[in-house]
């Protein structure tokens, strides 16, 4: 598998590519995805992560992780695994000593915590966002919880 950081110019179609194929409403905007972000490939990508970076604090945020709902789950699993992994590294080379992130995917819990030792910091969290742009962000649904997720 190959690691490499991705370039949204060219990389943004393949993770709205994948949102659709996953039945996510929207994607996220590709001006609102950090700058940062790494993609694991295997003859084309399997999965994909961002990390904000606070330029002040020694403070990171891990944004996703997208993935190719076409792959099977153990290259999948491994593919993850080097993602985060990768996504460490960047922090570490960005002087960022805490990377915090979210999930509401079990299978990520999972991941994270039990395979790469990760610590749950809340089980019942919830995130908000305010839009200061109601003129450019009419529709949240790329954010938002949508009705089939709630139990």
């Amino acid at each position: 598998m190959q690691i490499r950081q991705w370039d949204l110019n060219k990389d943004y179609i393949v993770l709205t590519n994948w949102c659709k194929k996953h039945n996510w409403d929207l994607p996220m905007p590709k001006e609102s995805l950090p700058k940062l972000g790494i993609i694991i490939e295997d003859n084309k990508p399997l999965c994909a992560a961002g990390l904000f970076i606070d330029r002040y604090s020694n403070f990171g945020f891990m944004y996703g992780i997208f993935s190719c709902p076409e792959v099977s789950k153990i290259k999948l699993f491994k593919a993850m695994k080097l993602l985060v992994n990768s996504i460490k590294k960047e922090a570490l080379k960005n002087k960022i000593k805490l990377i915090y992130t979210i999930t509401g995917e079990d299978s990520l819990d999972k991941l994270y915590t039990k395979h790469l030792n990760m610590i749950c910091c809340g089980t019942n969290v919830k995130s908000y966002i305010i839009n200061l742009d109601k003129n450019k962000y009419k529709n949240l649904d790329w954010i938002k919880e949508n009705d089939n997720n709630i139990k």
